[in-house]
C-alpha cells in the first residue's frame, strides 16, 4: 500500500495496564519447569470445557446440521451439549411442527447425535422432557402433579347431611412474575378425571378461629363418599364442614412442543419418577444399546417451577405416618386455615408436613432418578437447588436436594430481571449455594446455566466474561451456555432461537473467532476444579423447610472482607468430625475453623447432641442456644430434654460470653471476625485502597499449590498490592486469557503472608498460584522510582528469566532502584527512548456481506461503523477485514526491544495478521498483541479481522416489516416484548483505534 501516513513520538508515561501484567509475568523455561497443574491449565480436560443447551425447537432436527454443529462445537473448544427439546415462541409459524419427544423419529435423531458426538469426543446430555418440569403425554392423571383443594361451608346442627360440595378446581395460578393457565381434566359428570377424597371434617365455628384441641375436630370416613353423596350427622352447634380432595390441576409442561403436549408429573410420588425415567432410559436403550458405552453422559432435570397450591401426593399420608409416628388426620383442619391450640402448635404440625414433602421430593424424585441413571451407566444432572422461594415454592432444602444428584447445576443471568431478597441478594443468581453444596458433598463439578437472558444479541464477550468471573468467585467450575438453538441453514441468521437466552451459537457473528472465549472459560474451570475450596467459616442453616441458602455470595459484616464461607445442612453436619487442630472436618475433606449456628429458636435434639459432641472433640462454635424442638411428635418430652442439654452446653450464660467446653470453645455474642482473629487467623486476601476499589476472589488448595482467582468488579483499571495468606511458596501468574504460565518476579513475604503488586484491567481477572519454592529462589522485593520517589512503580516493569537473572522493561526515562530477597540492590537506567508509532491509514475494509451497500470500502480514518454516513453500512453486523500497513525504520529494530500492536478501541472481537502470519485473536480488551517475532524493518502489511454482534442490524431493521428484513429469526417476529432491542442504542462497532505500534527497551539484570 503506497498511500499511508504514520507518526513517531515518545511513549506515554501511562500505558495500557495490559503491559503491567504481561511484562510483569513474562515466562521463561529457565526459571519454570512445567508441572501437572500447568498441563491441566494449558490443555484443559474435556470435563473443564464449557457445555451448552442444544435446543431442538419443537422437536425439529436436521442430520446434516447436527453433524455441522457438533463439529464446530468441538473445533471451538466446547466439551459437549445437552439436547433439550423445547417448544419455542413462533408467532408467524416459521418453524415446522417437528417430531414427538422420544418418538421414533426423535430417537433416530438422538442416536445420530450420540454417534457423531462419540466420534468427536463430546459429552452429551439429554433433558428428560419436552420443556420442563419432568413429565409428558404418557403421564396418567394419577401420576400428575397434584394439590390439596378444600370445599368449606358453615352448617347449623343438629342436622343430617346427605350431600357435600366439591372443591372448585382452579384454572390459573400465580407466580411473582405473572399469572398462568391450568388445564384440569374434567369428566362429563363434572368431576376431575382423577381425584381422591383425603378428608371430610367438621369443627366448631369460633370467632377467634382457634380450636382448643384436635379432639374438637370431627373426622368422617371418606370411604362413604359417592360423588357428592354422603351421610353425616352433626351435633348441635355452629360447624364448619370441610372436604379435602387431592387432584391434578392440569399443569402442562412449560414451553412444550407442538407435538409433545404433556403434563407435569408428581415429583413426590415414587411411581411417577420411576415411570418417567424408565420410559426414557428404556427407549434409549432399545435404540442405541448400552447407554454407558455411548456419548450420553447424563440426563438432566431443570429447576422445579410448578404451581404452588397446598402440595399433596397420594403417598403423603402413609409416608408422614412412617416418618413422624402419628397420623395427619386429626390435624387436617390446619390446611383449611384453622388454628389448633395456638399458632405454635399448628406450626409444629406444618413443619412435620413440610419435612415429609421435602424427603419425598428428594428421595422419590432425585435419588430414584439418580439410581435409575446409574443402572444405565450415566449420571443425573439437575438444578435441584433452585431458584427457590419467593420465585418458586420449592418444598425442600436446597443443599440436601443438590447432594442427591451427581452433577449440581445452578444459574445466573445476563441483563436479568430484578428480583432481590431482604439482604439485597439476587434471587436468580443461583451460584453460591450450589458451590457450597458441591464443597460439603465432595463434588468438583459445579455447573451453571450461564447467561440466561431476554435481551437478545446485545452482549459483548467482555459482558459475558464479567458475569462468568463473578460466578467463578461464587463457586462455578463449568459453564453450560443458555443457550444454542439447533438451527438449519434455511432458518437464516441469526436463525431459530429460544426466546430466553444469550445465543452463543454458530450463527452468532463472531462464532468463527470465539475459540479464545471458550478457552478462557475452560482454563479457568480447569484450575477451579482442582483441590479443595478454602473457607474459614461454616454457617449451619438450620432445619426449617423450605430452606434455601443464598445463591449470591453474601459476606456478612460480622465476618468481614477477605474471609470465605460455606453453608452447611443437617445431613452433612451430622457426619462431621473435629481434627487435632480443632477444625470442623466433613467427609468431603472440607474443613472450617468456625461453625456458626443460626439465629433460630428451633433445633432438633439430634443436632443439639451433635453440637455437644463437636464441642467435646475440640470444635469452635458460635451461636445462641435454641429454646424449643421442631415438630409435633413428643415435643413436650423433647423440650424437657432440650432444656437440660442447653443448660449443659450454654449454662445460664446469655449475651456475650466465651466458654471452654471440654476440648472446644463456645462463643455467644461475638462476631466471626473477632473469633478468627483471636485464633490468629487473618483474612485470606486483603488489598490496599479497599475503600476505593473492589476485588472479589476464590481460593482453592491442592497438596502442592494454592490457587487464587481474583476479579476486578469495577469498570476502571486498578493497580494495588494484594496480600495473600500464604508463605514459603512462590507466586505464579496463570493467564487464562492468553494461556500462559509465568513466574512473578516482584513480591514480598513474611512468616505468614505474601504481598504481590498486581494490575487489573476493567473487569479484569487473574489467577495467582503459589507453588513450592525452588532451592535457590531469588526475587525482587521492592522497586523505587528515583526520579519520582513518591510515585507508585507499575509492576509490569520486571520479569524473571532464570533463577538469578531478571529483565527490566522501560516505559519512561526514570532511574529505578531494585532490592532483592538476598539483600542485594541495583539501579537500572534506560539506554534509549521508547517509541510509539501510530498507524493512521488509509484502511481498505471488506465486509463479509453488503446488505444495501458496497462491501468493499476505504476509510481514510477509523470511524465507528454505526456513525458511518451510509445508512445501510451503519447497521452492519458481521465480520470485516481491515487492511493497512506501517513502516518501521531500521533504527527502531533492536534485539533488546519488545514490540506490541495496540488496536485501541474495538467493537467487539479482533484477529490480527502481520506480514502474512496470524498473530492471535482477542475477545476481551485490552486489544494488545505481541508482534516481536513478526515485525520487520521497512514496510509491514497489517490485516485485522473485526466482528461486532447482531445488535446493530437488528436495531436498524426494527421498524421494517418482517418479510422485508434481511435478518431471519422467530424472535422479534412481533412488536413490543418480542423486540427487546427496540429501545437500545447501537453498539460501537468495528476498529476504532487508535492503532499503535509500541516499542519498549528491555535491560538484562544479573
Amino acid at each position: 500500500m503506497t498511500d499511508r501516513c504514520y507518526s513517531i513520538s515518545a511513549v506515554k508515561r501511562s500505558i495500557d495496564l495490559f503491559f503491567m501484567i504481561s511484562f510483569l509475568l513474562l515466562v521463561s523455561s529457565g526459571v519454570h519447569a512445567q508441572s501437572d497443574l500447568d498441563q491441566i491449565f494449558l490443555d484443559p480436560p474435556d470435563e473443564a470445557k464449557p457445555r451448552t443447551y442444544w435446543i431442538w425447537a419443537h422437536g425439529n432436527f436436521d442430520y446434516t446440521r447436527i453433524k455441522e454443529e457438533l463439529t464446530t462445537l468441538k473445533e471451538m473448544g466446547l466439551g459437549g451439549a445437552d439436547i433439550f427439546d423445547m417448544g419455542i415462541g413462533d408467532p408467524f409459524d416459521i418453524i415446522p411442527p417437528g417430531n414427538e419427544f422420544m418418538g421414533r423419529e426423535m430417537l433416530d435423531g438422538i442416536a445420530f447425535s450420540l454417534e457423531e458426538a462419540k466420534k468427536l469426543g463430546l459429552s452429551m446430555g439429554l433433558s428428560v422432557s419436552c420443556g420442563w418440569n419432568a413429565g409428558g403425554p404418557w403421564t396418567p392423571p394419577d401420576e400428575q402433579i397434584m394439590r390439596l383443594l378444600f370445599w368449606r361451608d358453615t352448617v347449623s346442627g343438629p342436622t343430617t347431611l346427605q350431600t357435600i360440595g366439591f372443591p372448585e378446581v382452579p384454572t390459573t395460578f400465580q407466580k411473582p412474575y405473572g399469572q398462568f393457565e391450568l388445564y384440569p381434566q374434567i369428566d362429563d359428570d363434572g368431576f376431575p378425571e382423577f381425584y381422591q377424597n383425603v378428608s371430610v371434617m367438621a369443627y366448631p365455628l369460633r370467632p377467634d378461629g382457634m380450636l382448643k384441641d384436635s379432639s374438637e375436630v370431627l373426622n368422617f370416613d371418606v370411604g362413604s363418599i359417592d360423588g357428592n353423596t354422603i351421610q353425616i350427622d352433626l351435633p348441635e352447634g355452629q360447624w364448619v364442614l370441610a372436604r379435602a380432595v387431592v387432584t391434578p390441576l392440569g399443569q402442562r409442561m412449560w414451553v412444550q412442543g407442538d407435538k409433545s403436549k404433556g403434563w407435569i408429573m408428581d415429583h413426590y410420588a415414587s411411581k411417577a419418577t420411576k415411570r418417567q425415567f424408565e420410559l426414557i432410559t428404556d427407549r434409549l436403550h432399545k435404540r442405541v444399546g448400552d447407554l454407558g458405552s455411548t456419548a450420553l453422559e447424563r440426563l438432566y432435570l431443570a429447576s422445579f417451577e410448578a404451581e404452588d397450591y397446598i402440595i399433596w401426593s397420594p403417598e403423603l399420608q402413609e409416608t408422614f405416618q412412617q416418618q413422624h409416628g402419628y397420623s395427619m388426620t386429626p390435624y387436617m383442619a390446619i390446611f383449611a386455615g384453622q388454628q389448633i391450640v395456638d399458632s405454635t402448635f399448628s406450626a409444629r404440625f406444618l413443619h412435620d408436613y413440610r419435612s415429609t414433602v421435602s424427603e419425598m421430593f428428594i428421595h422419590n424424585h432425585y435419588r430414584q432418578a439418580r439410581d435409575i441413571c446409574h443402572r444405565h451407566g450415566i449420571q443425573l444432572a439437575s438444578e435441584s437447588g433452585g431458584p427457590g422461594p419467593p420465585l418458586h415454592y420449592v418444598p425442600t432444602e436446597d443443599l440436601k436436594a443438590l447432594g442427591s444428584v451427581d452433577i449440581m447445576r445452578g444459574e445466573f443471568w445476563n441483563r436479568k430481571p430484578r428480583h432481590f431478597d431482604a439482604n439485597g441478594n439476587d434471587l436468580i443468581q443461583v451460584v453460591k449455594n450450589i458451590g457450597s453444596a458441591a464443597h460439603i458433598y465432595g463434588r468438583k463439578i459445579v455447573e451453571m446455566e450461564a447467561f440466561t437472558s431476554f435481551k437478545h444479541w446485545q452482549e459483548s464477550p467482555l459482558t459475558l466474561k464479567k458475569l462468568a468471573d463473578r460466578a467463578f468467585c461464587e463457586g462455578m467450575t463449568r459453564a453450560v451456555y443458555h443457550t444454542m438453538t439447533h438451527s438449519p441453514k434455511e432458518g437464516g441468521s441469526p436463525g431459530w432461537s429460544y426466546q430466553a437466552g444469550t445465543h452463543i451459537s454458530p450463527k452468532m457473528t463472531w462464532w468463527s473467532m470465539s475459540k479464545p472465549f471458550h478457552s478462557y472459560l475452560a482454563r479457568s474451570s480447569a484450575l477451579l476444579q482442582q483441590g479443595q475450596y478454602v473457607a474459614d467459616v461454616a454457617y449451619y442453616y438450620g432445619e426449617q423447610i423450605p430452606n434455601f441458602a443464598s445463591g449470591t455470595k453474601f459476606i456478612r459484616k460480622s465476618l468481614g472482607a477477605g474471609y470465605s464461607y460455606d453453608d452447611l445442612n443437617k445431613e452433612v453436619l451430622l457426619q462431621s468430625t473435629v481434627d487435632s487442630a480443632g477444625r470442623l472436618v466433613l467427609p468431603s475433606g472440607m474443613s472450617y475453623e468456625l461453625l456458626v449456628l443460626p439465629e433460630d429458636p428451633m433445633m432438633s435434639l439430634t443436632v443439639l447432641k451433635k453440637i455437644d459432641e463437636l464441642l467435646s472433640q475440640g470444635a469452635t462454635i458460635l451461636g445462641p442456644p435454641p429454646s424449643t424442638v421442631l415438630g409435633l411428635a413428643n415435643y413436650e418430652e423433647g423440650e424437657m430434654l432440650l432444656k437440660k442439654m442447653v443448660e449443659k452446653i450454654w449454662g445460664k450464660n446469655r449475651g456475650r460470653f466465651t466458654k471452654n467446653y471440654d476440648e472446644g470453645t463456645l462463643y455467644q455474642g461475638y462476631n466471626e471476625k473477632e473469633i478468627l482473629q483471636g485464633k490468629g487467623i487473618g483474612p485470606d486476601l486483603t488489598y490496599h485502597d479497599s475503600e476505593q476499589i473492589n476485588l472479589d476472589f476464590i481460593h482453592r488448595s491442592t497438596d502442592a499449590e494454592e490457587i487464587y482467582f481474583i476479579r476486578n468488579e469495577d469498570s476502571t483499571k486498578i493497580q494495588t498490592e494484594v496480600t495473600f495468606r500464604v508463605s514459603e511458596k512462590r507466586p505464579f501468574h496463570y493467564n487464562a486469557v492468553q494461556g500462559t504460565v509465568e513466574p512473578i518476579a516482584w513480591y514480598f513475604q513474611d512468616d505468614h503472608n505474601t504481598t504481590v503488586p498486581l494490575s487489573f484491567d476493567p473487569y479484569g481477572s487473574l489467577f495467582i498460584v503459589f507453588k513450592k519454592k525452588m532451592a535457590k529462589e531469588r526475587h525482587i522485593t521492592n522497586i523505587t522510582d528515583q526520579n519520582y520517589p513518591s510515585r507508585p512503580v507499575q509492576p509490569f516493569m520486571v520479569s524473571q528469566e532464570t533463577d538469578e537473572s531478571f529483565t527490566f522493561t522501560f516505559n519512561d526515562s526514570s532511574n529505578y532502584l531494585l532490592k532483592y530477597s538476598d539483600g542485594a540492590t541495583s539501579v537500572v537506567s534506560p539506554k534509549s527512548r521508547n517509541h510509539t508509532l501510530t498507524v493512521h491509514g488509509p484502511w481498505r475494509i471488506t465486509f463479509s456481506h453488503g446488505w444495501g451497500f458496497d462491501p468493499i470500502q476505504q476509510f481514510d480514518t477509523l470511524v465507528d461503523w454505526c456513525d458511518h454516513e451510509n445508512t445501510e453500512l451503519s447497521k452492519y453486523s458481521g465480520i470485516a477485514t481491515c487492511k493497512s500497513s506501517f513502516t518501521l525504520d531500521k533504527d527502531y529494530m533492536r534485539t533488546n526491544s519488545s514490540y506490541f500492536l495496540d488496536l485501541g478501541k474495538v467493537g467487539e472481537v479482533a484477529t490480527i495478521y502481520l506480514n502474512g502470519s496470524e498473530i492471535a485473536t482477542k475477545v476481551f480488551a485490552p486489544f494488545s498483541f505481541d508482534i516481536t517475532k513478526h515485525v520487520r524493518a521497512g514496510e509491514n502489511d497489517l490485516v485485522i479481522d473485526v466482528a461486532n454482534t447482531w445488535s446493530n442490524q437488528l436495531i436498524g431493521e426494527v421498524d421494517i416489516p418482517y418479510n422485508e428484513q434481511r435478518t431471519r429469526s422467530n424472535v422479534g417476529a412481533r412488536d413490543g416484548y418480542d423486540r427487546p432491542w427496540r429501545a437500545y442504542k447501537p453498539r460501537q462497532s468495528g476498529l476504532l483505534g487508535p492503532v499503535q505500534v509500541l516499542i519498549y527497551e528491555n535491560i538484562q539484570l544479573d
